[in-house]
């Protein structure tokens, strides 16, 4: 399969949950520093207690999200996983597995504290998008 061109991750990652409030130049920046990472099925994206180096966004298949406490959620394409701890700078609290061949975009921690620093309309939509999910939980 070709690696996907800079166009097709922008599209991707504006319909994604995490960018949902970016604008299209913002998402541009942000798939600059995306890159393809594939998994085979059962393969762990990452493992409870790793550092939490990268977040994902799933562009085809499911990941099984696996959290002590909790029953496992799958996530599909468009979503986005590991976020919190990217953001907290906490350990990994699950486990991520690929619950069959996976195609995600991966977007390295440090790559995206430095697109962060340097782009405060991208910290904006994401402390938009932040707040709607804790109101969702809230409400819920």
């Amino acid at each position: 399969m070709n690696e996907l061109a800079r166009i097709e991750k922008v599209v991707l990652l504006q319909s994604a949950d995490l960018f949902a409030f970016c604008k299209a130049e913002e998402v541009l920046r942000v798939a600059g520093i995306a890159h393809e990472r594939r998994f085979g099925e059962g393969q762990a994206i990452y493992g409870a207690n790793e550092p939490a180096t990268a977040l994902y966004c799933v562009v085809q298949g499911e990941v099984r999200i696996e959290r002590p406490g909790t029953p496992p959620r799958l996530v599909g394409p468009l979503t986005t996983f590991g976020v919190a701890e990217i953001l907290s700078g906490r350990l990994r609290s699950g486990r991520a597995v690929a619950a069959m061949d996976i195609l995600t975009l991966a977007i390295d921690a440090d790559d995206f504290f430095d697109l962060l620093a340097h782009n405060i309309e991208i910290v904006k939509a994401l402390f938009r998008r932040v707040l709607q999910e804790a109101e969702e939980g809230s409400a819920r």
